[in-house]
């Protein structure tokens, strides 16, 4: 979190955050910038700063970046190009033949300034003076053309809950025929109820990412026959190791079927007879883990959640409302709708 307060009292007007001269240095070089995960920005303009000269007081390379305003639980990412970096010295641009431009594989610090002058004495247009909080969830180096998002590539986030979710407090459910999670909710804390509002943060993050809601888990070997589903009705069991190895295909980027979805990951093996795998059996490949959800047809924005008192079953709360919205309507309406 950087955070304070700016007073412009007394040639004021600016607060920065600096690393320490680091050793080694960064090597950011494979990358095209810096990706920022922000919340509280309050709609400020920002700057990042980045050294490639250990001196306290030496050229920088800054660029400026603008916040948006957003509620406490909403994040924004924030792409920053290399390319945008400009030499500076004390808020004042260097001319390209006093400074080279900006080697990234040469990071010897890091900062982050909130300031009232832009730069050459121009005022920051976004500066309001007075208390400031900047939560920063994350900085990493991004690569030009990398697949992010719901289309393609790998969930950057993926999010291990359970099985059993969402029926603590499901309509027409009978709780005893339940595994002893979902009987013992209440008693054990609500761990399934604060898990199911983890998942929702999640959800609601805007980072590309999976939930994974794998059944009992044991200490088994992996490769049993997988049982993949959506709508939180199954019971079972799972192998640690098989949901590591999903984890990892996932966030290599060779499980697409799994961006933006929240599924249940099981088994067939019975629960008293523990699997044992065959010789030459190993950890799935990303194709089978690939094929296991398409052939299970799991799909993005389904939850299995009770929303308004109704079960949603394989439907996204979209999908659920449309059909609701449907069924409620009177046979006149139908009538003229025809």
């Amino acid at each position: 979190v950087f955070s304070g307060v700016v007073r412009t009292e007394n040639n004021g007007g600016f607060a920065s955050v600096r690393t320490r001269s680091l050793e080694p240095r960064l090597d950011l070089s494979a990358g095209s910038g810096l990706r920022l995960r922000l919340s509280g920005g309050a709609g400020l303009r920002y700057k990042v700063l980045l050294r490639t000269d250990p001196a306290f007081d030496a050229v920088g390379y800054a660029c400026s970046f603008d916040t948006s305003k957003l509620s406490e639980n909403e994040w924004e990412e924030v792409e920053i190009p290399f390319a945008s970096f400009k030499p500076v010295f004390r808020a004042k641009t260097v001319p390209a033949d006093e400074a080279p431009v900006l080697d990234p594989s040469n990071i010897c610090s890091v900062q982050l300034m909130l300031s009232k002058f832009e730069y050459d004495g121009e005022l920051n247009p976004k500066f309001e003076a007075g208390e400031f909080e900047l939560r920063i969830a994350s900085m990493e180096v991004y690569s030009e053309g990398e697949v992010d998002g719901e289309e393609g590539g790998a969930p950057r986030f993926v999010y291990v809950s359970s099985a059993g979710v969402t029926r603590p407090n499901r309509p027409g459910i009978n709780v005893d025929e339940e595994p002893p999670a979902v009987k013992l909710n209440d008693a054990l804390g609500g761990i399934l109820t604060y898990k199911l509002e983890a998942e929702d943060l999640v959800r609601r993050s805007g980072l590309s990412h999976c939930v994974v809601r794998p059944c009992a888990l044991t200490e088994e070997d992996e490769g049993a026959d997988l049982v993949v589903s959506q709508g939180d009705t199954i019971r079972g069991k799972v192998a640690r190791q098989d949901v590591a190895s999903f984890i990892a295909s996932a966030v290599m980027g060779e499980v697409p079927s799994s961006l933006g979805a929240t599924f249940e990951l099981g088994t067939t093996q019975p629960f008293p007879v523990p699997y044992v795998a065959g010789e030459g059996e190993g950890a799935r490949t990303g194709e089978e883990w690939e094929e296991a959800l398409r052939r299970a047809n799991v799909r993005p924005g389904v939850t299995g959640k009770t929303v308004d008192g109704k079960y949603t079953a394989t439907m996204t709360e979209e999908e659920a409302a449309a059909a609701e919205e449907e069924e409620a309507r009177s046979p006149q309406d139908a009538w003229y709708s025809w």
